[in-house]
């Protein structure tokens, strides 16, 4: 195995890192790289996280820091196409990440109490694969959510042709990322973080994995709304700039799940794309309290 690009994060007794195989239909094996903190006595449930688009495994060192050592058994992921998942994949969209998450289900053998925790796009993906393994996911805890076309879209897709290239793509996705983040102080460990990314984007293929992720339609993750069934979250920043109206956007997920009696959503003040990095101690509080509802 080639060298990781990025530093593991857990370092449990029981912890394991790696790649895992992903079969695809081309025939092609793609390697999608997790940590694993492990399996233990007491272990009181399962987060699976997956961050979102040109982002890499990094940004969960705060959940990982804090709720490995209450007893959660977490697994972090590189999204495909990033980071430590950057080889063997060529389909992008919330489709191939929910097949992705169904593989870490499976190659992990996790049978109970799983909550999949994704950032933007990959929260749609959770929301697909909920669907798929009801039995075992008992909740979704969805971050800075882009679950459904978002009007701007129709504008930005075609122009990311030229916006996504080997010339200045990296150099852009690097300035845009820095702007996610809305506090006057960035969060501990942002450097390092932002080195990771910035590391993964020399990676062949990596800066077109990205155009190719944010060109995917969002419709099949929309449809899929009315058939989740566990309990969910989602937590957005006041000032994320995916969305020209974050209230408007609450209320969207809330009406669309309004038959849903157990989805609920909160929105953090002076946060962008990333409460979970940005404002970690109000993002915990509220997957704590989610945590101890559904396990």
């Amino acid at each position: 195995m080639n060298r990781t690009i990025i530093k593991n994060l857990i370092s449990t007794t029981k912890a394991f890192s790696g790649h895992l195989n992903i079969p695809a239909n081309n025939g092609k094996i793609g390697k999608l790289y997790i940590e694993d903190s492990g399996e233990t006595q007491d272990t009181k449930g399962v987060l699976v996280c997956f961050p979102g688009i040109g982002d890499v495994r990094t940004s969960f060192r705060f959940l990982v820091d804090s709720f490995v050592p209450k007893g959660y058994r977490t697994i972090i992921a590189d999204i495909r196409g990033m980071g430590d998942s950057w080889e063997g994949f060529d389909e992008f969209s919330p489709e191939s990440v929910a097949t992705d998450i169904s593989q870490v289900i499976k190659q992990r053998q996790l049978t109970q109490n799983v909550i999949l925790v994704g950032n933007s796009l990959s929260a749609g993906s959770c929301i697909l694969s909920a669907a798929q393994h009801s039995d075992i996911v008992k909740g979704v805890i969805m971050l800075g959510p882009i679950i459904h076309d978002l009007p701007a879209d129709k504008y930005f897709r075609p122009i990311s042709h030229l916006l996504f290239n080997g010339i200045w793509g990296s150099t852009l996705w690097s300035g845009y990322y820095a702007g996610l983040y809305k506090r006057d102080t960035k969060p501990a460990g942002y450097e390092g973080h932002l080195n990771d990314i910035n590391q993964s984007l020399k990676k062949s293929g990596v800066i077109g994995s990205i155009g190719k992720f944010v060109r995917a339609p969002k419709n099949g993750v929309e449809n899929s709304i009315p058939n989740l069934t566990c309990p969910t979250i989602a937590i957005y920043g006041d000032q994320d700039p995916d969305f020209s109206d974050v209230p408007k956007e609450k209320e969207w997920l809330l009406n669309k799940t309004k038959d849903h009696k157990n989805v609920d959503a909160f929105i953090l003040e002076k946060v962008g794309h990333y409460p979970h990095v940005e404002a970690f101690d109000e993002t915990e509080s509220i997957i704590d309290q989610f945590l101890n509802k559904v396990l």
